[in-house]
């Protein structure tokens, strides 16, 4: 037996080409929609291609493509049968559907059979007994007498070699992964979230001996689009050694398959840079004996089962001995004074500081002053965190553009104000000056500065009270035009920075 197009000669009509297009001599009468109990419904031609004696999902998804070559209807004429019949399916979906080889939703299958004109229940039926035997192919029963070892995923990524001023949050950390499902490490962009959240698993790798997973959910190049949950679950499950053409299309399919596959299990999920709560809602609490790790500029204290670590920026004392241990005591103790400035520019957070001494590792003769000196200059500072392709703006860029190109026009409007806010007089600024300055209601204002803590943009010390950090305050100023260096706005000085600024266009949000 010869295998043509994936599909077998010994399944009946198995070649693609035996299920040409008809000419209108061959076509069958297109089925005429009428009404059944006041919705639209097709009778079923009584020929076309059957779903019968099909061995695989592949071979399913070839036989779907033929009966849509059958019909001779287009994607536009289907997506308006399926809306006829009261289940739209956009055209979109039809052509993305029936590229992939994966078992489609059964309600998608269901639909695009009625609006071909033929019985659904043979290939909803061929549709389940797949799903079935795919899902015992995943799980399969291990013999008592020779049980096979199963595969121990292991894959954090490597810790860095010494965390500064965090054992208080690891040790929390590792506490709560022993009693809740789903821990959350949030904090400023830049603040090690990342850093900490590694260290922690490893830490806490013992509770689960099924497994480590571990999976980076944000693009770090501004502007991407984070992975969506069914793309998340799919690598998860491949993670688990589930065969990629058994992984579910759907977000929801996925996750069920992803927690069936966990039940049982003390596995360990590190979720790491998780945009927003909605892409990992499916996806947790994972079920069973299991838990997950997830870092995040958002606090997520939406999710079920959630709780949650904020790590602030690094004191005085611990960015002191971040530096020392990164260039050495000895160079920091001979300039005290310059080390204390540069930890303040770089706004006692790990990830300047870690770039701010990568700096100076590679320019050993340099003394401190001279890189504090290169940074007092707000229009070039955020040059000066850049080392290997490794930079802080890009860190500040994510966690703006996630607001600035969103769907949400509240979440657009709170990175507008943004800008307006890097041009005002920095400090401490109480809701009603804020509203002032802002040539905005009260409770406007409010909206969108409680927005900007949310995403940890501003930080908010007690009710009604905010402040812009310097460093996003610089990035604000680029964005907006006043920055200064071009990189992303316009040339414009500092000289009028402390007046009211003009409420500044944020990028459009993607559709």
């Amino acid at each position: 037996m010869s295998v043509r197009n994936g599909v077998s000669d010994g399944l009946p009509g198995g070649d693609l080409r035996e299920w040409r297009k008809p000419n209108h001599a061959d076509r069958p009468v297109r089925p005429v929609a009428g009404e059944v109990n006041g919705r639209h419904a097709i009778s079923f031609a009584a020929d076309g291609p059957s779903p019968d004696q099909i061995r695989t999902p592949a071979e399913f998804m070839v036989r779907l493509r033929q009966l849509k070559e059958w019909t001779g209807f287009t994607y536009r004429e289907l997506e308006t049968r399926t809306a006829e019949i009261g289940d739209h399916l956009p055209r979109s979906t039809l052509a993305s559907t029936l590229r992939r080889d994966a078992l489609p939703r059964q309600r998608f299958v269901e639909t695009l059979v009625r609006a071909c004109g033929l019985d659904p229940v043979p290939w909803t039926r061929t549709r389940t007994r797949l799903a079935v035997r795919l899902a015992t192919a995943a799980h399969p029963a291990e013999p008592p007498s020779s049980p096979e070892p199963r595969r121990v995923p292991c894959q954090l990524p490597v810790g860095p070699p010494g965390l500064v001023g965090r054992d208080r949050e690891l040790d929390r950390l590792v506490r709560m992964l022993a009693t809740t499902p789903v821990t959350v490490v949030s904090g400023p962009p830049g603040a090690g979230k990342s850093a900490v959240g590694v260290r922690a698993a490893h830490m806490a790798a013992h509770l689960f001996p099924d497994g480590q997973l571990y999976a980076g959910l944000r693009a770090r190049a501004p502007g991407a689009e984070p992975p969506a949950p069914a793309e998340i679950a799919g690598l998860l499950l491949r993670s688990l050694g589930v065969p990629g053409a058994s992984v579910p299309a759907d977000a929801e399919e996925a996750a069920g398959a992803l927690r069936t596959v966990l039940s049982g299990r003390r596995v360990l999920v590190l979720l790491d840079d998780v945009a927003t709560a909605a892409q990992v809602r499916p996806l947790v609490p994972v079920g069973g004996r299991s838990a997950a790790i997830l870092t995040s500029t958002a606090a997520l204290t939406s999710l079920d089962g959630s709780g949650c670590v904020y790590l602030d920026p690094l004191s005085p004392d611990e960015a002191r001995q971040m530096l020392e241990r990164l260039i050495g005591a000895e160079r920091v103790r001979a300039e005290p004074e310059a080390a204390r400035t540069l930890a303040d520019l770089c706004g006692h957070l790990p990830l300047g500081l870690r770039l701010a001494a990568a700096r100076l590792a590679a320019r050993p003769h340099w003394p401190v002053r001279a890189l504090t000196e290169r940074m007092d200059d707000e229009r070039r500072r955020l040059d000066e965190f850049r080392v290997d392709g490794m930079e802080l703006r890009a860190s500040l860029a994510v966690s703006f553009e996630h607001l600035a190109r969103s769907h949400d026009e509240h979440a657009r409007l709170a990175a507008r104000v943004l800008g307006l806010l890097a041009g005002l007089p920095p400090g401490e600024m109480r809701l009603a000056e804020a509203a002032a300055l802002l040539d905005m209601s009260q409770e406007a204002a409010d909206r969108a500065l409680e927005r900007l803590v949310d995403a940890n943009l501003v930080e908010s010390r007690g009710p009604g009270s905010y402040r812009v950090p310097d460093l996003v305050r610089l990035f604000a100023l680029e964005r907006s035009g006043g920055g200064g260096n071009g990189r992303d706005g316009g040339g414009g000085g500092h000289g009028a920075r402390h007046e009211r600024p003009h409420l500044w266009q944020a990028p459009e949000a993607h559709t």
